[in-house]
């Protein structure tokens, strides 16, 4: 039987994790990939998903926080007393590293009402901030000495790389729609090609970073599934895979053959890319179960 506070740690995590990777996909199109003409007549949408993607990520933070003081403390009485939070701020290393990750939330909060340039350069950073700081919490901060702040720092890329990766497959679909629109084929072509060389460098440091955290936490490949951790780890490893080959043949099957049949073509890029959204989420409801178990 699952234990209710460790579900609902998991759930915290699911949206904390789904949240943050979205705001950085979505505010990166809005930013730097998406032409203008194409971001314009959607801004109050855009705009609005930044806003509760925030919120969400703000709310999960703090619930996230008192969840781990109900685990540290004496279980759902400590998950409400400010007392046992600070605790857990102030003497643990998930505090430490905690503490920072408030910090960004509460800077995404306040960035909301700031001028669009400045307020997407500000989400764009703390968000990736506050990704990257997720890798200094959970089993990577086991580790002492320079292997351990090796580990952290390698967590830590895996996990932003992941969240360009995972968070940019919504944009992306939206560009791909846009494809059957002949007004807006053009700035969705320009969209895709800025997009491709980003995710080609997204998806080879997700691959090459998860490899070495794999290897740093358990040191070999996760074959004993009588080990929950194990059994998870390796359920994840495979939708991973599975969301790589569909990444490279939508990128090296589908798109060329945009020219030449372009409505099938893109049909199967938009069922393609939904399917590696589906099995993104299903990656990200993984890690954040495999996070509740020992690594052995």
């Amino acid at each position: 039987m699952i234990d209710p506070m460790a579900g609902a740690l998991v759930g915290v995590r699911v949206v904390h994790f789904a949240a943050a990777m979205l705001l950085l996909g979505v505010v990166s199109f809005a930013a730097f990939i998406a032409p203008t003409e194409l971001v314009a007549p959607r801004r109050r949408l855009v705009r609005g998903m930044e806003a509760l993607l925030v919120l969400l990520i703000a709310l999960s933070s703090v619930a996230w926080l008192a969840l781990e003081a109900g685990a540290a403390g004496k279980g759902w009485s400590d998950v409400l007393a400010p007392s046992t939070w600070l605790t857990v701020l102030s003497a643990t290393d998930f505090g430490s590293a905690w503490i920072w990750h408030l910090a960004l939330s509460a800077v995404l909060v306040a960035a909301l009402p700031l001028p669009r340039s400045l307020r997407l350069f500000v989400l764009l950073f703390s968000d990736g901030l506050l990704l990257f700081s997720l890798g200094f919490v959970g089993h990577a901060a086991v580790q002492a000495g320079l292997l351990g702040l090796g580990h952290r720092l390698n967590h830590a890329l895996h996990v932003l790389a992941a969240g360009f990766w995972v968070g940019s497959l919504l944009p992306l679909l939206a560009c791909l729609v846009a494809l059957n629109r002949a007004a807006l084929r053009a700035s969705a072509t320009r969209a895709l090609l800025r997009f491709s060389g980003l995710g080609h460098i997204a998806v080879a440091v997700t691959i090459l970073t998860g490899l070495a955290d794999m290897l740093l936490t358990l040191g070999h490949l996760p074959l004993d599934w009588s080990s929950p951790y194990q059994a998870l780890f390796a359920a994840k490893l495979a939708l991973v895979v599975l969301m790589l080959g569909i990444a490279l043949g939508n990128r090296y099957v589908l798109t060329p053959r945009l020219a030449a049949h372009p409505a099938d073509a893109r049909r199967g890029l938009i069922i393609g890319t939904i399917a590696e959204l589906v099995l993104g989420a299903g990656v990200i409801v993984l890690v954040s179960a495999f996070a509740t178990f020992d690594p052995v």
